[in-house]
């Protein structure tokens, strides 16, 4: 888009909300950033909605000066809805923001006067999260387990919503994986993120439809995308059994040799019992093994199909008319 040199236009991505009160006080809350010099370009998603959100969003949105709608043929997933934003978003910085307002709009000015000060890549921290249950242990698990296993790509307590340099946002573009885990990748392009402290708030509209099954696949999606480490796993249980199993025929053979001479008479190996538990044991390491090999090969798989990520159903803005694409 082409725009004055003394303008910068700040692309917020949201990955689509439905309801028209929640999208008002978004507007509300962000409507103080305006200035002389910042012009807002609001970029919402649709990913494969099957109710009534676009129309509720178009409606919605004809209230903001400068905004875009990209709708996408099915459900491609929260990822590759951000990848989406990311291709169509036209502004020399991108603001992340989750529909469900988790993530306070408040921070937004700010983030923005580091980006202005210097900072490529803004990211706030959680001190803390309104989660409970086991929604709460399970995002601070993966968080933990991603962290160790990746060298530290992605810092601990962070998600999606964040500040990112036009270079970045480029250089993300121009990447042709097609499973990404962008809130890692992000960080893996290059220059130190500037983060921001806060307090992760409850949902303030609509439902979570992300199932333990779901965020289970996600996790161990973005955990295969930056580390190899469940493949070196592989290796250490095999050299591990093997030393258990070296070390048990080495006590047979001692106890063995020691009967002979008189010793533990009245200790007796059950040959059965030891096999089936050797066979048991060896068996689960090897299925275990087979698994995580072809959860790799299936990546593989998907990557030199190079089958587009997503599919746009439709583009809508403020300055043209309705596009198939």
């Amino acid at each position: 888009m082409a725009q004055e040199s003394t303008e910068a236009l700040v692309t917020v991505v949201i990955p689509l909300f439905n309801e028209e009160s929640i999208i008002s006080a978004v507007i509300d809350r962000i409507s103080r950033i305006r200035s002389a010099h910042t012009k807002i370009q609001w970029l919402f998603v649709d990913d494969g909605s099957e109710d009534d959100s676009v129309r509720v969003l178009r409606a919605s949105a004809s209230r903001l000066s400068h905004w875009k709608i990209v709708t996408l043929a099915n459900n491609a997933g929260q990822q590759q809805a951000y990848r989406a934003g990311l291709a169509h978003a036209d502004g020399q910085a991108v603001i992340f923001l989750d529909a469900d307002l988790q993530d306070p709009p408040e921070l937004i000015p700010e983030m923005i006067d580091r980006w202005r000060s210097g900072a490529m890549l803004v990211i706030p921290r959680r001190r803390s999260r309104k989660e409970r249950g086991h929604h709460r242990w399970k995002f601070a698990l993966f968080h933990w387990v991603f962290f160790h296993m990746t060298d530290g790509v992605m810092p601990r307590n962070t998600g999606t919503f964040g500040l990112m340099d036009r270079t970045i946002v480029d250089r993300l573009n121009a990447m042709q994986e097609y499973s990404v885990f962008l809130q890692a990748l992000r960080c893996w392009v290059g220059h130190s993120p500037v983060f921001l402290w806060y307090d992760r708030e409850e949902r303030m509209g609509g439902k979570a439809k992300q199932n333990i099954q779901r965020l289970v696949r996600q996790g161990w999606d973005a955990l295969t995308s930056f580390s190899e480490t469940p493949l070196h796993m592989i290796s250490y249980a095999g050299m591990i059994v093997s030393l258990l199993s070296g070390l048990y025929v080495i006590v047979l053979i001692a106890m063995k040799i020691l009967q002979m001479f008189g010793y533990l008479q009245s200790l007796i190996v059950q040959g059965f019992t030891t096999i089936a538990v050797a066979i048991s044991f060896l068996g689960g390491i090897q299925l275990i093994a087979i698994g995580i090999l072809g959860e790799y090969i299936a990546r593989i798989y998907l990557e030199v199909k190079r089958r587009p990520p997503y599919t746009v159903e439709s583009i809508s803005s403020s300055d043209a008319t309705n596009s198939a694409v």
